[in-house]
């Protein structure tokens, strides 16, 4: 994995400046992110975006398509907003990306220095308060004014703006355009470039605030705050791989697909595809799939034969991305779980599942001595276990590993594969698991929502409500360690054995708590506290 800097992109964008290239920078936060999904904020500024996707919204929607070498897009960074960074980099198809904090943060004293020394003719288009400001030494042939209601200024006044615009300047060229209008700073630029890209086209947002409104008004602007001394960093867009096929499942509970696809259609990291593996009963017809729902899918493979919970795994060796996420069809995640799962990837390569078994004895697995770790006993950091179940995010190539001399353990059919997965990367690979965080404070980051966990997870058909199932698991890891394989428990009895007390403290301290729900909430506190 290698990284870009802040400090170091600004000399590289600086530069082009300098030597009086054109090109376009747009830049997006979360105010902008807000403003397209019709999600309801109240800016600094003062605007405030309605809960539904607006005029101006469409708009924004519209600038992320470009795939222009001379089109860069500054976007959030994870350290400061990981969610947005997925969000904008699963949605822009350019790899041409930068930091939406540009000019800001550890840059802004040498932006200030820098522009300064700016002496080019400019058009400016900026807040009205700015109008009759003198920005620097440009030379500024005409400043065009917005006002600070940027939704109905869009809405009424915004075309007339962008067409007058191109009237008095359309036909020149090599001019330096100085954007600060909020998010209509992207679309006006996008409409600007488009009839004339011989110019360069910047949008430089509130790092020009001292001179258009004559104030400090953000913190980065005072150095002896953090955000003045913060040096952001960002994965590199040209080689960082954000492609993640979702695969779902559909076997008896067509009832919990439409909430699947809602649940993944909002992830903050966009799936590269979505499809669907329908295994069929062993009697009977395959569920019915309704065609408003059928159609959301990339593709859909229907079993000619029952094919067990190792039939979606087969299937998912066929999907396009580099990334794969298979889910149960009893599991809803949260809207920022392959955000997390594929963060978490960069920092340590491994199988990621939404909930985690830890074996204190494993040939007495699944009936006594393990503890689960995820949804159900919450960890603020990704932890260490001998496998994972409900969804498995995993490189793509690793699920040929799976099917690597396992004839035995896929003849187990409704169970193993979890177990079997993990088993195989280990003893083959030594590619560890892990459940990926699920912080009390944020459950959009779990893999399983709590409110839907318990109740489709103990549903008639989960395969772990199936007694005779249950002893299936129990023979296959026998089969598993007699075969050489080696829980943590193995080589890190310390660990697990920490693990388990912990997290029956928080049973005993929480068993006498008259309250149910209460006491529900008050356990996965404790194990969440203990757990780390």
């Amino acid at each position: 994995m290698t990284n870009i800097y802040l400090d170091d992109e600004f000399f590289r964008v600086w530069e082009k400046i300098e030597n009086n290239e054109n090109f376009v920078l747009l830049r997006y936060g979360d105010g902008e992110r807000a403003v397209m999904t019709g999600r309801s904020v109240k800016a600094q500024e003062g605007w405030v975006s309605p809960d539904f996707v607006s005029e101006l919204g469409r708009a924004l929607l519209n600038t992320l398509n470009v795939e222009d070498e001379n089109f860069i897009y500054g976007i959030s960074c994870p350290c400061c907003d990981r969610s947005a960074y997925y969000w904008y980099s699963t949605r822009i198809k350019s790899k041409n990306r930068t930091f939406a904090n540009l000019f800001v943060n550890k840059n802004y004293t040498v932006f200030i220095e820098k522009f300064e020394k700016l002496k080019r003719d400019a058009v400016v288009i900026g807040n009205f308060r700015g109008k009759d400001s003198q920005i620097a030494n440009l030379n500024v042939l005409k400043y065009y004014s917005v006002s600070n209601d940027c939704f109905e200024f869009w809405k009424r006044d915004a075309a007339t703006l962008i067409e007058q615009i191109k009237k008095d300047f359309g036909h020149k060229n090599n001019l330096l355009y100085v954007v600060c209008a909020g998010p209509m700073s992207e679309p006006i630029i996008y409409e600007l470039y488009k009839n004339n890209p011989d110019n360069c086209y910047i949008d430089f947002g509130s790092s020009l605030d001292k001179y258009i409104h004559k104030k400090q008004t953000r913190p980065y602007e005072n150095p002896d705050t953090k955000y003045a001394r913060r040096n952001c960093v960002m994965q590199n867009p040209k080689t960082t791989d954000f492609d993640v096929s979702v695969v779902l499942t559909l076997y008896k509970r067509p009832e919990n697909l439409a909430l699947q696809l809602e649940a993944i259609n909002n992830q903050t990291l966009k799936p590269a595809e979505i499809i669907l593996f329908q295994d069929v009963p062993e009697s009977g017809e395959p569920a019915v799939i309704p065609e408003e729902l059928y159609r959301q899918f990339d593709r859909v493979k229907t079993a000619k034969t029952n094919a067990g919970v190792w039939g979606r795994f087969d299937f998912a060796r066929k999907s396009k991305s580099k990334y794969v996420c298979i889910f149960d069809d009893d599991t809803i995640p949260g809207a920022c779980w392959l955000e997390n799962c594929h963060y978490n990837m960069q920092q340590h390569e491994g199988v990621y599942g939404t909930i985690g078994i830890l074996m204190k004895q494993p040939s007495d697995y699944p009936f006594k001595n393990y503890i689960r770790i995820g949804w159900s006993a919450p960890n603020k950091k990704a932890m260490r276990v001998d496998f994972v179940g409900h969804s498995w995010f995993v490189k793509r190539e690793w699920l040929e590993y799976m099917f690597e001399d396992t004839e035995k353990f896929q003849a187990y059919k409704y169970v193993a594969e979890d177990m079997c997965l993990s088993a195989k990367l280990k003893m083959g690979y030594g590619i560890p698991t892990y459940v990926a965080p699920h912080p009390l404070k944020n459950m959009e980051l779990w893999g399983s929502l709590n409110k839907y966990a318990v109740k489709l997870g103990t549903n008639s058909a989960a395969v772990s409500m199936n007694r005779d199932n249950l002893s299936l698991m129990n023979k296959a890891m026998g089969d598993l360690l007699s075969c050489g394989y080696r829980p943590i428990v193995f080589s890190d009895e310390k660990y697990v054995s920490d693990m388990c007390k912990k997290n029956r403290v928080a049973e005993i301290l929480t068993k006498y708590i008259p309250v149910k729900t209460l006491r529900h909430n008050i356990r996965m506190k404790l194990k969440e506290i203990l757990l780390r």
